[in-house]
């Protein structure tokens, strides 16, 4: 009676633990997909703020501003002698 009992505990013991062993495994492989997933993420983001940053410093180039304020946007040149002076009347 005694050693069926053991050997049921016995069994049943290594069972539990092989399916711990299986879920341990899972767990793993989860974690490493997320981690991928993540790292992926990070990838991307990097790449994205990089592409941010070109933009930035294209945008802050004052030839290529320049050059957009006189062909998009019709503006000319000025001279000291275009710049008149206002004064205010109430002083």
């Amino acid at each position: 009676m005694k050693r069926g009992l053991f050997l049921a505990t016995f069994i049943l013991t290594h069972i539990g633990f092989i399916f711990l062993q299986i879920h341990k495994h899972t767990q793993f492989i989860k974690q490493s997909y997320r981690k991928q997933k993540n790292e992926h993420l990070r990838d991307k983001l990097q790449h994205e703020q990089e592409e941010r940053m070109y933009m930035l410093y294209a945008l802050q180039d004052k030839p290529e501003i320049k050059k957009y304020a006189h062909n998009k946007l019709q503006m000319t040149y000025i001279h000291l002698d275009q710049i008149k002076k206002i004064t205010d009347d109430n002083q």
